[in-house]
């Protein structure tokens, strides 16, 4: 870290020196150059430096989209679309703008931000009026932001409609079986009323079956010695054993129930994405 703060320090310090002899094709050039050695920290302040310095409408287009490419590069898809938001307060070209729209919906996605997506998105048409704005990718990106957040009816109906945008011939239709899912208040009020009850719905039956042998065990413990007289021994170890692994039994139904129906979803989402990205490739 401190060595790629130094020569980070010994770049900047270069480039001022020579502020005067360093025409703007020639920092983006350099900035272009770090990025294509895939030193792509490096290269989003060397673009940041044209941007600081070149007056340059069309250098400081190509500064910006090499800035974005960077900082995608590196995974940080959340200040991507931030800075893309700062960048749309600019007066590039109507065609210009929507470029960075659709990059920003694309990173929005990526990051995760999946009602963001969506809500940019429905944005575009009212921002665009004239020009067409949904393209394949932003389509693909609609139902993948619908098919993370489970609104799997509106899903379904994007890709229809893709695949009639694309005349595609297809019969492929996943939305026909979709994921079944279980309810995890039921398995929390199953796990309440009957030991390993909630364990055995969310289909571990393993769990389950340990949770009814401890807490028989602890139950058992618990009245046999309260009926002996050893009253402490009944409430400190007995009673103490079963309560605590049956409330603990009643929250791990519900997160093992969150994990089944986490992988349910990842399967069904990961065949459609498949799917939509052979469309796409078409």
């Amino acid at each position: 870290m401190t060595t790629r703060f130094c020569l980070i320090c010994i770049f900047l310090c270069v480039a001022c020196s020579i502020n005067g002899q360093f025409l703007p094709i020639n920092q983006l050039r350099l900035a272009d150059s770090l990025a294509s050695t895939g030193h792509f920290f490096e290269a989003g302040i060397a673009y940041e430096r044209v941007l600081f310095d070149q007056p340059d409408s069309t250098v400081q287009l190509a500064a910006v989209v090499g800035k974005i490419e960077c900082l995608k590069q590196q995974g940080r898809f959340s200040a991507a679309v931030q800075y893309i938001n700062g960048e749309l307060t600019n007066p590039y070209s109507d065609s210009t703008l929507l470029a960075l729209r659709h990059d920003q919906i694309t990173c929005a996605y990526l990051a995760g931000q999946f009602e963001n997506s969506l809500s940019l998105l429905e944005r575009l048409p009212y921002l665009h009026p004239d020009r067409p704005t949904e393209t394949p990718v932003m389509s693909v990106v609609r139902i993948l932001s619908l098919n993370e957040l489970q609104r799997w009816p509106e899903a379904a109906v994007a890709y229809h409609q893709l695949l009639a945008r694309a005349q595609s011939d297809t019969i492929f239709t996943p939305y026909r079986q979709l994921p079944r899912l279980k309810n995890e208040q039921k398995a929390i009020t199953l796990s309440t009323f009957i030991p390993g009850g909630g364990q055995f719905y969310a289909g571990k039956p393993g769990e389950a079956l340990l949770s009814i042998l401890v807490e028989t065990v602890g139950l058992y413990f618990g009245v046999t010695n309260f009926l002996a007289g050893y009253y402490l021994s009944a409430w400190g170890v007995g009673a103490a054993t079963f309560g605590s692994f049956h409330s603990g039994g009643i929250r791990r139904a519900g997160v093992l129930v969150k994990q089944y129906n986490a992988r349910q979803a990842q399967q069904f989402n990961a065949k459609v994405k498949a799917e939509l990205l052979k469309q796409v490739g078409q």
